[in-house]
């Protein structure tokens, strides 16, 4: 992966439009979930989402003495080519839904880890070396929920009973 030479500013700009790409995100697959375990899982992903623009726009204004203004048309995941076009309409199965949220949460755990290194302070370094853990974190949790589906493509709609149990 190459890696782009972004200012601080233009990096925060983008790590706060992928938390709003993420939020819009699990929310929408919150919506469309009906098992109350699953939907409280992406309640709290679209939580820590806002919880993470909260916290970027805050060292923002902080490290800059100024409001973040507009943001890019592309944040730091693949979540927002799916919600700005049709594709998210392509999303059919629940597994299509975890692996592209698998695939965002890696790929924002890398693009923080990538941008450690050219931090223009040891804070904005500490922050991005939390939200690595914190987005490494989530592909864990979505990992494990796509491990213990098994093949189980009715993860939203799962009632917790077993086949066996019917």
């Amino acid at each position: 992966m190459t890696t782009i030479k972004l200012s601080g500013k233009e990096l925060l700009k983008r790590a706060i439009k992928g938390e709003q790409d993420g939020l819009r995100f699990y929310t929408y697959v919150e919506g469309k979930a009906t098992n109350p375990e699953a939907k409280r899982k992406l309640k709290r992903l679209a939580d820590d989402e806002t919880r993470h623009e909260k916290t970027l726009r805050e060292i923002f204004r902080t490290v800059y003495g100024e409001e973040v203004g507009e943001l890019p048309a592309e944040g730091i995941n693949a979540l927002a080519k799916f919600l700005n076009t049709s594709g998210i309409d392509e999303l059919k199965t629940e597994m299509q839904f975890i692996d592209l949220a698998i695939q965002a949460e890696l790929s924002a755990t890398n693009f923080y880890k990538e941008n450690i290194p050219t931090a223009e302070s040891a804070e904005l370094k500490k922050l991005y070396q939390a939200l690595a853990d914190e987005e490494y974190r989530h592909f864990e949790l979505l990992q494990a929920e796509k491990d213990a589906l098994g093949g189980n493509y009715y993860w939203f709609g799962y009632d917790g009973s077993s086949p066996m149990e019917e």
